[in-house]
């Protein structure tokens, strides 16, 4: 699982088996009980898809580093895709 980084004891990373079958996306957990998930569109906007255990103030600090590293996650992301012969996918939010 490639982790982008870490930040506040929380780990923001991919699943690799997620790139072929879904749409851009971030988990962040605390190597504990805690998960998030949230989907990354081509143009930033990022939405929580799900959450198991997290505050409302922990979900918006991960949104804030989210939001600060956005660049280098979607680069990395980017880089994922080439290098695993896959074609970037976001999610087309309604």
């Amino acid at each position: 699982m490639p982790k982008f980084f870490e930040l506040y004891g929380w780990r923001f990373f991919a699943v690799m088996f997620d790139l072929l079958n879904e749409p851009f996306h971030i988990h962040v957990t605390d190597k504990g009980k805690k998960e998030c998930k949230y989907w990354i569109t081509q143009t930033g906007v990022i939405q929580l898809a799900f959450n198991r255990g997290y505050s409302e103030r922990d979900l918006r600090k991960i949104e804030k580093a989210i939001a600060e590293h956005l660049v280098i996650i979607i680069e990395h992301y980017q880089r994922l895709c080439h290098e695993n012969g896959v074609k970037p996918s976001y999610k087309k939010l309604a």
